[in-house]
């Protein structure tokens, strides 16, 4: 026996699932309809990324101070250690001595700079993340209805997809797979239902032939007029 009532049910699901979605996309295009706040979440990106790379050359910069502080060290430890006797390795320990402390002060200066860049950047931050909050909160508030309903129909749509996986498996594959090949030429109306003879989509009469093979429900029966699956009334 064909499962009419599991492929009406199916159906029933399907076009309310997309009905939500229809409706999701209605509201997320009303949602993002809003300039101002756009603008200022896009200031914050752009501020975060102005921001990224001075703290990162702030990090290279300690690395590289560190290091060359490590160097001083070793190297004059070795200096005053009495090891070396000979006077042109002595001269060059000193030298490389002279040249680390300067290059310590040049990265120093650098940064002191770079970290005063950064100062004023993450301040600049702050200031864009401040705004974009107090126009996110504003806008939130103001459309607050929207943002309810979306969050109930995602939660209908998961409860219905969810009812959709249970049924799916209670209808034979073969069955399954005409109803799906059928949604997509159908617009999603694969399966009509039998009133008073007639289809009720198209509202065409039906001829014995097709009524008798309904109330059989051996196998599909298809309407004459439209060619969509066609089932008995069930209640």
């Amino acid at each position: 026996m064909i499962q009419a009532s599991e492929l009406y049910r199916l159906q029933e699901i399907d076009l309310n699932v997309q009905q939500r979605h229809k409706r999701l996309d209605e509201i997320n295009a009303q949602l993002a309809d809003n300039k101002a706040l756009t603008e200022a979440q896009q200031q914050v990106t752009n501020d975060q990324q102005a921001l990224a790379p001075l703290q990162s050359k702030v990090r290279k910069l300690e690395q590289e101070i560190q290091s060359n502080i490590a160097k001083l060290r070793e190297t004059d430890e070795m200096l005053y250690s009495g090891k070396v006797k000979n006077p042109k390795e002595l001269q060059d320990m000193q030298n490389e001595i002279q040249s680390l402390k300067k290059r310590n002060q040049e990265l120093e200066d650098v940064l002191l700079e770079t970290m005063i860049a950064v100062d004023a950047s993450s301040a600049t931050l702050k200031d864009s993340t401040t705004k974009f909050e107090t126009i996110s909160a504003q806008f939130e508030l103001a459309n607050q209805n929207l943002i309810d309903e979306k969050k109930r129909v995602k939660a209908e749509g998961s409860a219905l997809l969810k009812s959709r996986e249970q049924l799916v498996p209670t209808i034979d594959s073969d069955t399954l797979k005409i109803y799906n090949g059928m949604r997509a030429r159908k617009n999603n109306h694969a399966v009509a239902v039998l009133v008073d003879q007639s289809c009720s989509v198209c509202h065409v009469q039906q001829d014995m032939i097709v009524i008798q093979a309904v109330r059989k429900g051996d196998s599909l029966a298809y309407c004459s007029s439209c060619g969509r699956i066609i089932i008995p009334r069930t209640s």
